[in-house]
């Protein structure tokens, strides 16, 4: 009897684990679906810097 209650409890742990980490793992795609900004250059920047100093 204390097996079955011991093997229930590791079963209940590993199902909580598991949709621990696809919890995480659908966040984590969610939020790598999401439109970036584009990465701008260094010559961009610099351009950027340059317009800047010059006004």
């Amino acid at each position: 009897m204390e097996n079955i209650e011991q093997f229930k409890k590791n079963y209940q742990q590993r199902i909580e684990n598991l949709a621990k980490s696809k919890t995480e793992w659908l966040k984590d795609f969610v939020e790598s679906q999401k439109p970036k900004k584009p990465v701008k250059t260094v010559g961009e920047m610099y351009k950027e810097l340059k317009r800047k100093s010059l006004l």
